[in-house]
């Protein structure tokens, strides 16, 4: 398995990650497809497993959000948070498919080593994660200003100020290499089970990083619905003594 590299290509004379690209896309036209087919027919009541699931989630994102972030304002975050939790589930499952078996076809891609491309998760390529961790940053700081004011800015220049800014470097840091690196880790696992066991334990392999790629969705959100939460809270205690 080569870990770190990508099928690249030029896009207005800037080197992409292809591969990252196209599944990042896959991911997202996949969620829009079930967004639509979970979204369809909704009903008060009798309704089946698609709306029980639909649900479930509704309420996972809804007691994140307003448990964590004061003021009953945690709603204006649920599209944000929603949106974190359901693409890294997708992200993360999408590279734990049997991509493997693609290099049975002449035209399968490869790596700009050389080697074939055997799937990875977008999750897998740092620069998505850190994106996804710029989100999380400039949003919480956003949230801060706009329930604070100049009080909440004036925090990152008070004389403790340089543990604000410190946090604004260490949080985004943590977020994107934990996912980064559990990412690589499952998919490392995956592979090195199916190269030496070819039936059964895969199968619990792939079970178990099912389940962990669930855990990593739900810390991202988790995390960065805290960290939202804390600017507010913040802002609000910076506006109290302004």
């Amino acid at each position: 398995m080569s870990l770190g590299v990508h099928i690249t290509g030029q896009i207005l004379g800037q080197k992409v990650h292809m591969d990252t690209l196209v599944y990042s896309w896959i991911v997202m036209a996949a969620i829009l497809f079930f967004s639509f087919i979970f979204t369809r027919n909704l009903k008060i009541d009798g309704y089946g497993l698609k709306q029980t699931m639909l649900e479930t989630i509704w309420g996972l994102i809804n007691g994140l959000t307003s448990s964590q972030i004061p003021g009953n304002k945690g709603k204006n975050f649920i599209p944000l948070i929603g949106g974190i939790f359901i693409f890294t589930i997708f992200a993360y499952w999408i590279g734990l498919m049997p991509w493997k078996v693609g290099e049975a076809f002449g035209s399968w891609p490869l790596l700009d080593n050389g080697e074939h491309w055997e799937g990875s998760s977008p999750a897998a390529d740092i620069n998505v994660t850190a994106g996804m961790a710029l989100i999380s940053l400039l949003t919480y700081i956003a949230a801060g200003i706009k329930n604070g004011g100049w009080g909440y800015v004036l925090n990152y220049f008070k004389p403790l100020g340089f543990v604000e800014w410190l946090d604004m470097f260490v949080r985004p840091l943590t977020l994107s290499l934990r996912l980064f690196a559990n990412t690589i880790a499952g998919e490392v696992l995956v592979a090195s089970i199916l190269g030496l066991v070819a039936v059964v334990l895969p199968m619990f392999a792939l079970a178990f990083e099912l389940f962990v790629g669930l855990i990593q969705a739900l810390v991202f959100a988790l995390l960065t619905t805290v960290y939202i939460g804390t600017a507010m809270a913040h802002s609000e205690h910076a506006e109290e003594h302004h």
